[in-house]
């Protein structure tokens, strides 16, 4: 199966393209300290051994990065976070050093085989192996200088290698019959709800915000006010409008770049009609060539790659002028410098990252490199804009105060009737439950009981929660774990709506080990515990490794 693999890696490569970009995207940092930039002491090369690797060597990192975003995703792992990926990424390398210490054989073809047939990115929705899945998820690896047919096979064996080891480390994975039982309890109990709801958006109360009652609300919550520290900066830009080419690239390189992102470049659907493919020699429809259509948008966006490229590059040359002419932060030097450049520094009002000015919002993005402005390095690196470049002057640190009442009021008003109006809403709620928990006592039916308090109502039949209704509020399902049959739920509020659940059946299960799925979800909970037994090993060796290099720390008095 694996030469089958490799062929077919060889032969199919464009779906998995896409696939493989958005992984070797994945945020990957450690916090190893921060490289320097302009102005900084020399560069250093940063060294964090990790089981034979240099975590401080860029291209070592990227590689333990890229295989174990490969893994994670054909493993389901599709909505993992940067940070989880990471950690599982670090989890492979120990592991395969763990396997080396225990002296586990490489697998066989065979064995990789039943590995691979066994992965969910290569299952259909009957769990069986897709052959045509994995051709389209092997898509794209051919012609990929960022991970090629041979890095795919060596994760791939890598994999089936930590499978076997996971059989090792994991231990059986004991759960208690009670255990079982609750499980079963949770999953397989029959509801019958009705699901009774009041809107947040109708419900308008009368709410009086006087002058002395505003008062009183901002005394009481002034910090909510206070203004932090926030710089003041000016902008040198670098549009890219100003670098674009005015001659028009060559015919060549124009269709070379088509060629290289026709997707980017679909034919107008006019264009289509006009132009039916005409038919070859052998009866079959001609290749049509699309480029002549979009030439014109293939010079426009060449013209902008050029001209933001160059604009790049004159905020790069300016930021190493500024450096070497050692300039200091609000100098008449620093004008001179500026004028000789030909630029010219525009000032930008004082701001907060959470309220950025509203003709650059791109600045609440960079709270990191504008945090480390000041006066000893006034200057940032060129960060990149909608428009282009922009390099950010430091001219002063304006020191957080708190406002006056009068600076502030339309804000304190706002806020004071927003917080009312959602405390008048749950006191509502308690109020409305009650009286349908005393109605459905007292023989009324929950419907005509919601319905006297003009809540809308749903009903949901004979579900478990293994497979809930899909519709199903999601505060609901909390309501579950404590509601008896008969019960009325006390008012889950989301945010834009009250939910009020009425529990009108509750049949539990046969919690029994004759119930044919007290064996199932035995071996689930089995499997659910040795996988985090082997977890927690893997991650402990992680942070044991990561500590042996740590850098050291002052002891503390």
């Amino acid at each position: 199966m694996i030469s089958w693999i490799q062929t077919t890696f060889q032969k199919h490569t464009k779906f998995f393209l896409l696939f493989l970009l958005i992984v070797i995207t994945i945020p990957f940092v450690f916090t190893i300290g921060a490289a320097p930039g302009i102005g900084q002491a020399g560069h250093k090369t940063l060294e964090q051994e990790f089981f034979g690797y240099n975590l401080g060597n860029e291209q070592q990192a990227r590689r333990i990065m890229t295989d174990g975003s490969f893994s994670a995703q054909l493993r389901g792992a599709y909505q993992a976070s940067g940070a989880q990926v990471q950690q599982y990424s670090l989890s492979r390398v120990a592991g395969l050093a763990l396997a080396d210490q225990l002296s586990l054989p490489q697998p066989s073809e065979k064995e990789v085989s039943a590995f691979i047939a066994q992965l969910p990115a290569f299952k259909n929705e009957q769990g069986n192996f897709d052959q045509q899945a994995y051709q389209r998820l092997a898509d794209s690896l051919k012609d990929n200088p960022q991970f090629s047919v041979a890095d795919a096979t060596r994760v791939l064996r890598e994999d089936a290698r930590l499978d076997a080891l996971s059989k090792v480390v994991s231990g059986p994975g004991y759960v208690l019959p009670s255990d079982v039982a609750e499980q079963l309890k949770r999953i397989e109990t029959s509801w019958t709800l009705a699901v009774a709801s009041l809107d947040y958006a109708t419900f308008e109360p009368n709410i009086a915000a006087t002058d002395e009652v505003l008062q009183k609300y901002f005394d009481d919550n002034s910090f909510r006010y206070e203004v932090p520290a926030r710089p003041r900066l000016s902008a040198v830009e670098f549009k890219s409008a100003d670098f674009t080419p005015a001659n028009a690239p060559t015919e060549e390189e124009m269709r070379t770049f088509y060629n290289a992102n026709a997707a980017r470049f679909p034919v107008p659907a006019d264009a289509d009609k006009k132009d039916a493919p005409a038919l070859s020699l052998d009866g079959q429809p001609a290749v049509t060539d699309n480029f002549p259509k979009v030439r014109a948008q293939v010079e426009a966006a060449m013209k902008e790659v050029a001209g933001r490229n160059l604009a790049s590059r004159a905020a790069n040359d300016f930021t190493v002028a500024l450096f070497e002419r050692k300039v200091a932060a609000n100098s008449a030097e620093l004008t001179q410098f500026l004028s000789a450049q030909n630029r010219s520094a525009t000032p930008i009002a004082p701001f907060t990252f959470d309220s950025p000015p509203a003709d650059r919002p791109w600045l609440a993005n960079y709270a990191e490199p504008i945090g480390r402005l000041g006066n000893e390095r006034f200057f940032s690196d060129p960060l990149p804009t909608p428009s282009g470049y922009v390099v950010l002057l430091w001219n002063e640190s304006l020191p957080s105060y708190k406002p006056m009442f009068t600076e502030v009021r339309e804000r304190v008003a706002s806020d004071y009737r927003d917080g009312e109006k959602r405390r008048r809403f749950n006191e509502q709620g308690k109020s409305i439950r009650e009286k349908l928990q005393a109605a459905v006592k007292a023989g009324q039916s929950f419907a005509d009981a919601a319905a006297a308090q003009k809540l809308t109502v749903k009903p949901y039949a004979s579900f478990t929660l293994r497979q809930p209704p899909q519709d199903l509020p999601y505060a609901a399902y909390g309501a579950l774990q404590t509601l008896e049959a008969g019960q009325v739920s006390e008012m889950l509020a989301e945010s834009d709506k009250g939910h009020f659940v009425y529990a009108a059946e509750k049949k539990l299960p046969d919690v029994s080990p004759s119930n044919p799925r007290y064996a199932e979800v035995r071996q689930q909970l089995m499997q659910y515990t040795a996988s985090a037994n082997e977890s927690a090993l893997l991650n402990s060796l992680v942070e044991s490794e990561l500590r042996k290099s740590a850098p050291a720390t002052a002891a503390q008095p």
